[in-house]
């Protein structure tokens, strides 16, 4: 029998801000971005971000935990280019964390209207979303 331990404590690996982003690596595998409602951000700053996560996980893939101050929204043209699966190479999932209603909304819409390319699922409980990310590892 395989003794698990549920309570291992997980830590962050790394930390980087890339203008509205604060990307850190978990030492489970799973990376998380939280966008700040202070910066606003375009799809140059997404290709930025992908950078810094391509060099964070050593260019392999990752499952990839989103979440968002209160009031930052991606505008549109963020939408539709992070829907592509080419556009994020190193997203093996995407599980956005919706904690306010305005985000449920703006995540249903992403999901119904530019169909990611990816696994992609909304999230009210952070810890729902790790488990889901975690059979992405």
């Amino acid at each position: 029998m395989v003794k698990t331990d549920f309570n291992k404590k997980v830590e962050i690996i790394a930390t980087e801000i890339c203008e509205a982003f604060t990307i850190r690596l978990r030492s489970d595998g799973i990376l998380h971005s939280h966008t700040t409602s202070s910066i606003n951000f375009n799809v140059e700053s997404l290709k930025k971000f992908n950078v810094v996560m391509g060099r964070m996980l050593n260019y392999k893939k990752a499952p990839l935990l989103i979440t968002f101050d209160e009031f930052a929204i991606p505008p549109v043209e963020t939408r539709d280019f992070w829907a592509k699966k080419e556009s994020c190479p190193y997203s093996s999932a995407d599980a956005y964390i919706t904690a306010t209603l305005g985000h449920k909304l703006m995540g249903n819409i992403y999901l119904q209207f530019n169909k990611p390319e990816r696994p992609t699922k909304l999230f009210t409980k952070q810890e729902d979303a790790i488990d889901w990310l975690k059979t992405f590892l």
